[in-house]
């Protein structure tokens, strides 16, 4: 080969390199920009399904929207809520218990009735 056909070859490998990375780079900013506005609506959707705030929560630092950890808080105001809400979740699978069975016509559990 001459020496020059060298120099054609290796330009025009170089070329088509260089065109296929820029189609690849392409593509994937493409597909990025797709996926970084499908997260955007997601995130449009959650803030959408966010409860509102019943009021504003401000921690023993006074930063407000921050509540207090509990590993900060009083062992006897732990155990409290800990107790409220397992006192809660008993009442809520109790009533949830009884529901069904009323639908479903079924004689009720002594257990679930608290007043005997």
């Amino acid at each position: 080969m001459l020496w020059w056909m060298w120099i054609v070859l290796w330009v025009a490998l170089v070329a088509v390199s260089v065109i296929f990375l820029v189609a690849v780079g392409f593509r994937v900013f493409r597909r990025g920009m797709r996926t970084l506005g499908e997260f955007g609506e997601a995130m449009d959707r959650l803030e959408m399904n966010v409860p509102p705030d019943d009021g504003v929560t401000t921690s023993a630092l006074g930063v407000p929207g921050i509540a207090v950890p509990a590993v900060f808080s009083a062992p006897k105001d732990v155990r409290a809520a800990r107790e409220q809400a397992k006192t809660g979740r008993l009442d809520d699978r109790r009533s949830r218990r009884v529901r069904k069975r009323v639908l479903r016509g079924q004689p009720q559990l002594l257990q679930d009735m608290p007043h005997l």
